[in-house]
């Protein structure tokens, strides 16, 4: 099985399994991030496409032990975040004004169809879609790397963001 995590309104067709917080259209299961409700060594690729940034940065190192205990060894992982430290550039050169530097750094998104509306609790949807960990590419690859990920290769695409690619050891 191949597990896209944090899939959201368009699930990727090259995963079988699609995890998100929010129940959405074509996501098979519900749950958290951190705690992820399969064997260990029972997924062959993992994506997280945009997800890991909504994640408190006091928990990126446990997240990422917990995608590495569901990952066979040697399986691929492909992660994309923004790229936070090119936002803020931007952002103090005047090229984006403050207004686009968070909608990139911070998150949010209210502007997103899943995220309208309020929780069960009255909450609005859009307060979980923020962002709680800013990266670059060298903590970006810090993380991965202390986390056990091996063949990491980080590189930027569409302007603002970081792709990593790596695999579990």
């Amino acid at each position: 099985m191949r597990l896209e995590i944090g899939a959201g309104e368009k699930p990727h067709p090259d995963y079988d399994l699609h995890v998100d917080v929010l129940p959405l259209p074509d996501i098979e299961v519900r749950c958290h991030i951190d705690r992820l409700p399969f064997a260990t060594r029972s997924l062959e690729a993992l994506r997280a496409n945009h997800v890991l940034e909504h994640q408190s940065y006091e928990l990126i190192a446990p997240t990422l032990r917990e995608w590495g205990r569901v990952l066979r060894p040697g399986a691929p992982v492909d992660i994309g975040v923004p790229d936070a430290k090119f936002v803020a550039a931007q952002w103090v050169r005047g090229e984006v004004d403050t207004a686009e530097a968070n909608y990139w750094i911070l998150g949010g998104h209210s502007d997103r169809h899943a995220h309208r509306g309020a929780d069960e609790r009255g909450i609005p949807r859009w307060i979980w879609n923020a962002h709680h960990t800013m990266f670059d590419a060298d903590s970006l690859r810090a993380a991965v790397a202390a986390a056990g990920f091996v063949d990491v290769e980080i590189f930027g695409y569409d302007i603002r963001n970081l792709r990593c690619y790596c695999r579990r050891a």
